[in-house]
């Protein structure tokens, strides 16, 4: 343990649930690597390869125009009013956040005390791990199942009296698996009244762009509590911007939140670029079609491997190495190609690489060509 963590893991103050957490260890990111010599490829963070809409860069220029000295609308009224035409949700029930992550830490401080119990997929999303262990909760992890998407199965036999919130996360990451309608269905009918689920598609619209169902279907016909969690980080290209937006089941769900959350927490200029990005949906369709070709064309690089990656439907591909990945992860940074691992003690084989152009995807291949050819000498 460092002296800074023994430090931290000594002061009364700091509560003992953020006392126990690891280090914070927050991954470099594009910005951070450009500044390292020689060309380096960013594909650790799931972030698209692609441009944001023209029109989302000239609304958040506009934006900038505008009145700074002044704080942000709270509610977004005309994103709010955009979305809830798009997705059936009323606009009152539709809550904004910095990124999807805010929202889940805010879902844990309104559902989450000492002594509860929240039911999650592993490996997922960390952060729902993470705010659960700052309220003092328990997380109950459930594995994914062999499609690498959330086990419907094993989340509902998880839940006991203590369970307050479920997560569930599709497409799932960092597998690249997708819930069935019937999975979404079976969690929005038996998660039981009293249990907040929350149902997190990151990905999603990546997964309706394969072919996959729409959560907010799924859990119409659901008489308990319920959130679905979205953003403009992924396929939209916003991820500089941090923009992330609740749907609730209830006025209940959406009040329960805003009491929480940070008031003034999405700025103008990151509302107006994502209004616009909604808007230009030829630009999402582009986007979503090349992004499926580089996948296809990424799987396909990784057979001829002899490697089996993983199915997705998502931005990203994972794939296992059959031998520990945190080598191989190094050894690609050492060449300039920074991918990611599972971070999880029971899948240390896996890899995930986002998905890039054509030259970073080439570029993948042939680095890790390389790496596992020394790995197998």
């Amino acid at each position: 343990m460092s002296d800074l963590a023994d430090r931290v893991a000594a002061v009364s103050w700091i509560t003992p649930a953020v006392r126990a957490l690891p280090p914070h260890a927050a991954p470099p990111t594009f910005r951070d690597l450009q500044r390292l010599p020689g060309t380096q490829r960013a594909l650790h963070l799931n972030e698209s390869p692609f441009p944001p809409s023209p029109r989302a860069i000239e609304a958040a220029a506009a934006a900038l125009r505008g009145p700074l000295n002044r704080y942000p609308q709270s509610r977004a009224p005309e994103l709010a009013a955009a979305l809830a035409t798009r997705t059936g949700v009323g606009a009152g029930r539709i809550v904004f956040g910095v990124g999807s992550d805010e929202l889940i830490h805010v879902i844990a401080e309104i559902a989450l005390g000492p002594g509860d119990r929240c039911v999650m997929p592993v490996p997922s999303f960390p952060r729902y791990a993470v705010s659960t262990r700052i309220r003092g909760a328990e997380v109950a992890g459930v594995p994914i199942d062999a499609g690498g998407a959330s086990d419907a199965a094993g989340l509902l036999a998880a839940i006991d009296a203590r369970t307050r919130v479920v997560f569930a996360c599709t497409p799932n990451a960092p597998s690249g698996g997708m819930m069935a309608a019937a999975a979404l269905e079976r969690l929005a009918r038996e998660v039981p009244a009293d249990v907040l689920l929350v149902v997190d598609e990151a990905y999603h619209e990546y997964g309706r762009h394969a072919g996959g169902p729409d959560a907010l279907a799924a859990l119409a016909a659901r008489r308990g509590p319920w959130i679905v969690l979205r953003t403009f980080s992924k396929a939209h290209g916003l991820a500089a911007l941090r923009v992330g937006y609740a749907l609730c089941g209830s006025d209940v769900e959406a009040e329960a939140l805003r009491r929480v959350k940070m008031t003034f927490n999405v700025t103008e200029v990151a509302q107006a670029a994502a209004l616009a990005s909604l808007e230009d949906e030829a630009h999402m369709q582009a986007s979503l079609d090349a992004t499926a070709v580089e996948r296809a064309w990424l799987s396909e690089g990784l057979r001829r491997l002899q490697l089996r990656p993983c199915p997705s439907f998502t931005n990203f591909v994972s794939v296992d190495l059959g031998m520990p990945a945190q080598p191989a992860m190094q050894a690609l940074a050492a060449r300039g190609i920074h991918v990611r691992d599972w971070r999880h003690p029971d899948w240390t084989t896996q890899l995930r690489v986002a998905i890039g152009t054509r030259e970073d995807n080439e570029a993948v291949l042939g680095a890790l060509g390389d790496v596992l050819a020394e790995a197998r000498r």
